[in-house]
């Protein structure tokens, strides 16, 4: 792909705190060679953590000449699937067990982290055992969720947040309402919930609600603690003892469980359960933790903790000094990962050849003379020895020969070609130095130069070579001098072309506004040759006019009372859903789905100009269409499958065959929406307008345009209104007749997607930058017309299911789905997932959701089947 480069990585993958494969919680660490780093960007750490799909993954950076002894500290980048972290506690065990033990770099006792410098150790009790120090300000928060539920000053909107969250086993509830919320630093809490005993641990996994600390902000204390990551860390207390040195022993049993997901060891919490226990236990003399977790979901973890612990003479209170996290861990597989880098690390690293160029050419430049004196020496050697290196073009110091091509190559030149771009020179197959064999050749001592055997000689070669570097420099002055100049004159036209295209838009705009408002007042005479003025708004053809009154009686008549089908999904079933099936398509860079309920197929668009048509019963691609241009939006009707590019085009296929073809859109088309009866479809673009074409007939019908820059549309269920989003945060309503403006919505932002309800007085829209989705009641205009803000996180997309009751949302944050009851006209979010998706569909009696990520790995959610 263009602006692309391939890396090769290497990576090793362990189990921490456990010294058995398969058990502990999983760490991949890629190693980062100190050529690589520049080109390894962000967003490519991003797209490997994702691959290994772990909690977390770890980026090692190497030093050149490891292990190199001169440096005690290396760095660490830490990446979730969704974001690197500052700090997390297992994946700094791991990273401290492969470099001390695994490496062997005893030498090193610091990784450096976003959050600061780490301190490491290797401990002498256990094969492996490591431990770091950790940082830590601990602060035990005043309310518990049992307080602020009594309290009279407690809202029903925090009360009813509370109560959905808690588990429904009494024992467990009570716990959670007396567990205390404890911060191990600034912005990461968990709330400690001490449960009576093992048995009860085991149903700490049948919690179904999440519970949302972000809706009871008073359990939290103000100021500096308030903003915080909470959740809960449910324990078991197992055995205390005391130890001879006046310390204390405990062994306990954990879980850390959240909406049915394990984690298998959470180093944060474990450090703050063990600093609430020194404080509470008034164990001023420190303690030791044996923690174990992750023992009810088959991954058996050993966590230890160390407290440093004081209390001051006069107080009552135990101050935490420190605490060190330890473990050990076991390696469980190493390979080689090959990624494409995109052109930004791309450039940082031509850029850093090209300092590096300059200045060997500065060198090459004072060496000129060795060169050119010993210029016959060098055609003796290659005459004598007859062999040239590939890519010097002289006779190597230390040949080798590639197994490959039979090429020869100076030895330090190759390793070096091969290290930057991994192929052999001029080819296109990949290289590794076990590639190359050595070829041993007598030594060839080189004479010194006959000119440099006295100092007058030396003297003249360097004043002769001096005043080549002075007329070199001279000239490259006027070089710069006159590229300034061009630049200069570039950058002046470009400026005025500039404003003249800033004139001409505003001047076009102004006049399709006076346009918009021209009246023709009827003549006593028709116009001579019979032409009507032609304005920006059409409207459709009188055939198509009948049609969409006629949809729209047929609609409404049946809505009020239309049932909820048999067979339809039910709310319990919805919350159930998890990934049933997934498949990872040739399709990159996804941008558009749609899915084909009948038959169960789903088409997939993405900005590398294909289209996949994937099969959800089968689980796999069917078909695969090369449309040459960025797919922007996708819909599927009938037989028909319609695609819309960023270059302005709209593609019809039928039958896997391209039908038609429009280019209306002077630029990109944002979206495309079909009527209700299947005929008359839709699309938008940021050239302001909307277009509506005949799909019968395979014509454009009307246009109409706006005053901004239209990002998404919709057709209304009855087909009587065609909404449209702008990049002004306008939701625009038109008739679909006529194309007149009906009415106007302000999301406030960037509109990004748009979808009306079955129940036809219902709609949601989306805009960037926004964690929440806004529900609009079209009976209503103004401020009042917005009923209720969801937070669902970014939404790219909205689905709506047939009977209204479920909105689906995909974005960055995951995807969810919105549950609406009509009888007591209240919102509840029956499920939720992190998984990240760029668009969804609903399936089958809304049974199903089928996802597609940035990717192009699309999944199908389903209830698990009993």
């Amino acid at each position: 792909m263009a602006g692309s480069d391939t890396l090769k990585l290497d990576f090793t993958t362990l189990d921490v705190f456990t010294s058995t494969r398969f058990l502990g919680n999983p760490l991949a660490v890629v190693f980062v060679p100190p050529a690589l780093r520049e080109r390894l960007d962000q967003e490519t750490k991003q797209r490997i953590a994702r691959e290994f799909n772990l909690s977390e993954t770890v980026f090692l950076h190497m030093l050149e000449n490891e292990p190199n002894q001169n440096y005690i500290a290396r760095e660490i980048d830490i990446f979730t699937i969704e974001e690197e972290l500052p700090f997390a506690g297992h994946p700094t065990i791991g990273s401290a067990y492969l470099v001390l033990h695994h490496l062997g770099w005893s030498h090193v006792n610091t990784l450096l982290t976003k959050s600061g410098p780490i301190r490491i150790e290797a401990l002498s009790q256990g094969a492996g055992a490591v431990r770091a120090g950790i940082p830590h300000a601990v602060h035990i928060h005043k309310q518990t969720l049992g307080k602020l539920l009594d309290s009279p000053s407690s809202t029903d909107e925090v009360a009813g947040a509370i109560k959905s969250g808690l588990s429904t086993d009494p024992g467990i509830r009570e716990a959670e309402l007396a567990a205390p919320a404890v911060s191990i630093v600034k912005g990461m809490s968990f709330l400690l919930v001490r449960l009576p005993s093992l048995e009860h641990l085991a149903r700490a996994a049948e919690v179904k609600q999440r519970l949302d600390f972000s809706k009871v902000p008073d359990l939290l204390d103000q100021g500096e603690w308030h903003k915080s990551f909470v959740a809960r860390y449910y324990y078991v207390p197992m055995a205390t003892s005391d130890a001879e040195d006046g310390s204390k022993n405990f062994e306990v049993r954990t879980r850390m469980v959240e909406l049915g997901f394990e984690d298998p060891a959470t180093g944060s919490a474990a450090s703050t359960l063990a600093s609430y226990l020194t404080i509470s236990e008034h164990a001023e003399k420190g303690a030791q933790f044996a923690i174990t977790q992750g023992v009810e979901m088959g991954r058996r973890s050993d966590i230890a903790v160390d407290v440093v612990a004081k209390r001051e003479a006069g107080s009552n209170e135990v101050e935490i000094k420190e605490v060190y996290l330890g473990g050990t861990a076991v390696v469980v597989m190493s390979g080689s990962i090959s990624v494409r880098s995109w052109i930004g690390g791309w450039l940082v690293h031509q850029f850093g050849r090209a300092t590096r160029l300059l200045s060997c050419i500065k060198k090459l430049a004072a060496l000129k003379w060795y060169y050119q004196t010993e210029h016959h020496l060098l055609e003796k050697l290659h005459n004598s020895l007859r062999m040239l290196c590939a890519l010097s073009g002289e006779v190597p110091e230390e040949p080798v020969v590639s197994k490959k091509t039979g090429a020869v190559f100076e030895k330090r030149l190759i390793l070096k070609y091969i290290e930057e771009n991994g192929k052999e020179p001029g080819t296109d197959e990949e290289l590794d130095p076990e590639d190359l064999l050595p070829v041993k050749t007598s030594r060839v001592v080189r004479p010194r130069p006959p000119q440099f055997t006295s100092l007058p000689s030396m003297l003249k070669a360097f004043q002769d070579e001096w005043d080549a570097l002075v007329l070199e420099t001279y000239n490259t002055r006027e070089q710069l001098a006159r590229t300034r100049e061009e630049l200069a004159t570039a950058l002046y036209q470009h400026d005025a072309a500039v404003r003249v295209i800033a004139r001409l838009t505003k001047e076009r705009d102004e006049a399709r506004e006076a346009l918009s408002k021209v009246t023709v007042a009827p003549a006593s005479t028709g116009a001579a040759n019979g032409d009507a003025m032609a304005v920006d708004n059409e409207g459709l053809p009188e055939s198509l006019v009948e049609h969409v009154h006629e949809l729209q009686q047929q609609l409404m008549k049946g809505r009020k009372k239309r049932p909820i089908p048999e067979g339809w999904a039910s709310s319990d079933e919805v919350a159930a859903l998890q990934q049933a099936a997934y498949t990872d398509l040739a399709v990159s860079q996804a941008s558009s789905l749609d899915v084909e309920t009948v038959s169960e197929y789903a088409v997939v668009g993405g900005l590398d100009g294909k289209a996949d048509i994937y099969s959800i019963q089968a689980n796999k691609v069917e078909r695969s269409l090369d449309i040459g241009e960025p797919v922007t939006a996708t819909v599927w009707t009938g037989s028909k499958v319609i695609l819309a590019t960023s270059k302005g085009s709209v593609k019809v296929f039928d039958s896997g065959n391209e039908t038609a073809s429009f280019q209306v859109h002077a630029g990109a088309v944002t979206g495309l929406a079909v009527h209700p009866g299947g005929r008359i479809l839709a699309s938008v673009g940021v050239d302001k307008s909307f277009v509506f074409y005949d799909l019968e007939s395979l014509e454009k019908v009307s246009r109409g345009y706006t005053d901004a820059a239209l990002t998404a549309c919709a057709f209304h269920p009855d087909g009587n209104l065609f909404s449209a989003g702008s990049q002004t945060g306008d939701i625009k309503i038109f008739k679909t007749d006529t194309g007149e403006q009906a009415e106007s919505f302000n999301l406030g932002t960037p509109v990004q997607t748009v979808v009306f309800s079955e129940n036809g007085f219902l709609f949601a829209a989306a805009g960037k930058g926004q964690s929440t989705t806004t529900i609009f009641d079209l009976r209503k205009s103004g401020p009042a017309a917005q009923v209720k803000e969801l937070q669902t996180g970014d939404a790219q997309t909205l689905a709506w299911d047939y009977t209204g009751q479920y909105l689906a949302t995909a974005g960055s944050t995951g995807v969810t789905v919105q549950m609406y009851q009509k009888s007591s006209k209240s919102w509840s979010e029956p499920f939720r997932t992190s998984t990240p998706a760029v668009a969804l569909r609903w399936g089958a009696q809304a049974k199903s959701l089928v996802t597609i990520s940035r990717e192009g790995v699309v999944s199908v959610l389903r209830p698990k089947e009993e």
